[in-house]
């Protein structure tokens, strides 16, 4: 499918920038032909393509409806298309002289209408076409036109997603290297809040001052430091602050963890409300300065450059080392000052001037400064000076040792800067995470749902095993899905608990029957002990408790093979407002051996590296569970021998509700809502088809329409019982049409159920959901009970 072509300038542009998304000779992506179909869809059009288009032909991303074939480029649909920037529509190939030869238009399949629009990036280069093919002549409407328009946006937004997760994971790989040399640093490398108190530190903090990293942070600095510097430290960088300075050296003591006395020298930089600091222990370094002119006598054999100058500040002697450092011999510096010989653009001349005026006074320093090869090039520069006096106490010479740290200054640029941007890939993780949920989660909700109603519709017996087969392997996917989401929302920050009136009896006998047959199959007998004097109904996140209780009993029943599996739920303790409930997961299963109960709770994490491998799971569960009692404000415990069992309890303290909770009807009732209607809106058919099927076999008379436009239509039309609406779907999407639900006039309008039908894991979504007049959500994708527990709720009031 291709020919040479001649290539201007702009041309060869093109084709650069089409090459660097890196989507040329790539694998098939499933969203193309989601789209393609979707342009297809939108066009009323059979065959649909997405092409990119390089220097010598057109790369068929997707096609439906048709197979390619090889076709000159200069000939092509999508060449011309990619000369214009609108919509190019040919009504009729055959009276278009440009594509009369075309072989599509000459043969099969005869194409006789064509509307393409070009793919063009954020930087207006055209990189491919998104176009619809028809074999009778026609037209589209304006309004298809823009359809077009706004899916070849869409393509565009998905190559730039791709590219920049790409490019995210080798930010966060580079930020990861930058974070271990900060760990092997044996220099102090810290992150400060403008009171001093320590945000982060690295392992250099414990052969310094004996402190673990974990056991600093939180601390304040400037309580290790001697007070007898603070005070003079502090007024040094009050006053740069005022005068707009935003580096800072300095030299005082420590007061180690054991109580000895240290020296350090540091370099602060102040950013924002962070200072980003780095110290290194000094002490045997102003041990040394006393030595240091018996030491010049071997200076000339030492790796790091020395310096020496006269008492006016002029060099009179170099070792070699530091002629290899900076280029400068000593007949380029005898007889000058080292400052002004090294200084450049970047030079810190008021650092050079401090340091002058500290020999001046006799004082010793260490100074990092930017300084110039004889070549030109930058050189970062560790000084340390010492003043060695004569016996009248006048200066009389000095002596400088100079270590080359470029390196490491360029590493802790890249290590500040890869800091700052940890927020931003944590947060981007976050979003590629539920996106993905979000796709992964739609044919699920096909793959869960169809099999529930195949299980419901009395199979074979020889097709019942492969259903129950198909159901838990995809239920096993979804929890996977859900653990890693779930995760991620806690680590982040993200999770809150809700507080909803809830039966804690039910919940319990819930959760116990849906474990039953899973307990039966491993010979395990379930129990349930429930007492009597807990409250019937209480105030808390059902759901989560759910998520809890079924990670631990799912545990339980997975590690124990033809024994005992119990729930007890007790109380111990109440007042008039508030119930304290304990919680308890016993098992006679494989245990857990006392060495490895301190670790079970953490991240991907299991109790024998056998266990993953006989058993399965991703190690995730009691990780998550442990967090989300965090979020309860309780703690879990565990008791376990090998071969004995284990038993894992928490207790929780709950408000109790003012009202009581209502019985949901048993999930075996047929035809339990006779005489409801009940309108499902969702651009999805296999979505539609599912639902209507899990309500109808319930009597419940549904109706279904596949956008918001028509749900307008329909509510206007007939009176329903609850609408279960969607929310991504062309044209007006589910928040947008119910709120125009919601502002038509009529009580009808203000009080029908609509209930949002999603696969987002985006929490912030929650907060549109309310705005837009939604009464609740259900996330895809859904088992038949709970569609029947949500649905009881609004039509069996």
């Amino acid at each position: 499918m291709s020919v040479p072509l001649n290539s201007s300038a702009g041309e060869d542009e093109r084709v650069r920038a089409l090459r660097d998304h890196h989507i040329l000779d790539t694998p098939a992506e499933h969203e193309f032909d989601n789209i393609a179909k979707l342009a297809g869809l939108i066009c009323n059009a059979p065959i649909a393509l997405i092409s990119m288009v390089d220097e010598a032909r057109i790369f068929v991303k997707s096609l439906v409806g048709a197979s390619a074939g090889d076709v000159p480029r200069e000939m092509s649909f999508s060449e011309h298309t990619i000369r214009g920037d609108d919509v190019l529509e040919v009504a009729d190939t055959t009276l278009d002289s440009r594509f009369l030869a075309h072989p599509s238009v000459a043969g099969e399949p005869h194409i006789r209408f064509y509307a393409g629009a070009p793919l063009i990036d954020g930087d207006g280069y055209k990189l491919g076409v998104l176009g619809v093919f028809d074999t009778k002549p026609r037209r589209i409407s304006p309004e298809q036109k823009e359809g077009l328009q706004v899916l070849a946006r869409e393509i565009i937004t998905h190559i730039a997603l791709r590219r920049k997760s790409v490019e995210l994971e080798a930010k966060t790989a580079r930020f990861e290297e930058m974070l271990n040399l900060s760990t092997v640093s044996p220099e102090i490398h810290c992150i400060l809040d403008r009171l001093g108190n320590l945000l982060f530190i690295n392992d250099a903090v414990t052969s310094i001052l004996g402190y673990t990293a974990a056991e600093a942070t939180g601390l304040n600095m400037w309580g290790f430091c001697d007070q007898e510097d603070v005070a003079v430290v502090l007024a040094e960088i009050e006053a740069g602050l005022r005068a707009g300075k935003k580096h800072f050296q300095a030299e005082f003591r420590i007061r180690s963890k054991t109580g000895q006395i240290s020296w350090l020298s540091w370099n602060m930089v102040a950013k924002g409300d962070r200072w980003y600091a780095y110290g290194r222990d000094i002490t045997e370094n102003r041990k040394v300065q006393a030595e240091l002119t018996k030491l010049s006598l071997v200076a000339s054999k030492v790796n790091n450059a020395v310096v020496i100058n006269n008492a006016d500040n002029q060099v009179t002697w170099v070792n070699t080392a530091f002629e290899q450092i900076t280029g400068y011999t000593l007949d380029d510096l005898k007889g000058r000052q080292l400052g002004d010989l090294i200084s450049g653009p970047g030079t810190d001349l008021q650092l050079l001037e401090t340091a002058r005026e500290m020999t001046r006074q006799h004082k010793s320093f260490a100074v990092d400064i930017l300084g110039y090869r004889k070549d030109g090039s930058p050189i970062w520069l560790s000084v340390y000076n010492t003043v060695v006096l004569n016996k009248e106490g006048n200066a009389e010479f000095e002596v400088e040792i100079i270590i080359d740290i470029t390196e490491k200054k360029e590493a802790e640029r890249e290590m500040t800067e890869a800091r700052e941007k940890a927020i931003q890939l944590g947060e981007a993780k976050e979003m590629l995470l539920s996106v993905m949920s979000h796709e992964i989660r739609t044919p699920l909700n096909a793959v869960i749902g169809m099999t529930h109603l195949l299980l419901g519709n009395d199979p074979k017996p020889s097709q019942l095993a492969d259903l129950n087969i198909l159901r838990f392997s995809a239920e096993s996917l979804l929890g996977i899905i859900n653990d890693i989401l779930d995760f991620t929302k806690i680590e982040s920050g993200n999770m809150q608990l809700e507080s909803m009136p809830f039966c804690l009896r039910e919940l319990a006998m819930d959760i116990v029957e849906s474990m039953q047959r899973g307990a039966s199959e491993k010979g395990n007998k379930l129990g349930l002990s429930f007492d009597n004097r807990v409250p019937d109904t209480v105030m808390g996140d059902k759901t989560r408790l759910y998520q809890v209780l079924m990670n631990l009993l799912g545990n339980a029943v997975k590690f124990t093979t033809n024994g005992v599996v119990a729930l007890r739920v007790r109380l111990e303790e109440e007042n008039d407002q508030y119930a304290n409930i304990h919680f308890e997961v016993e098992d006679s299963g494989i245990g857990i051996p006392q060495d490895k109960l301190s670790y079970i709770f953490e991240t991907f994490t299991q109790a024998d590296t056998d266990i993953s491998r006989k058993y399965g799971g991703t190690g995730l569960g009691l990780a998550i569970t442990k967090k989300l009692l965090g979020l309860f404000g309780t703690e879990i415990a565990v008791q376990s021998r090998i071969g004995e069992g284990t038993t894992f309890s928490f207790d929780i303290r709950f408000k109790k509700a003012e009202t009581e909770s209502r019985m949901i009807p048993s999930r075996n009732e047929e035809q339990i809502f006779s005489g409801s209607r009940i309108l499902v809106v969702d651009d999805n058919e296999v979505n539609i088809l599912v639902v209507v099927r899990m309500l109808n076999k319930w009597g419940i008379e549904t109706e279904s329409v596949n956008s918001g436009e028509l749900a307008i239509e329909k509510v206007k039309q007939q009176h329903y019982d609850l609408i279960f609406m969607d929310i991504y779907m062309p044209g007006l999407d589910g928040f947008e049409t119910s709120s125009i639900v919601r502002a038509m006039e009529g009580e009808y309008f203000r009080r029908v159920p609509i209930v949002a039908l999603t696969a987002s894991g985006i929490d912030v979504e929650e907060q549109r959901f309310k705005a837009s007049g939604m009464n609740g959500y259900i996330l895809k994708p859904f088992r038949p009970a709970e569609i029947k527990t949500l649905i009881s709720g609004y039509l069996l009031k």
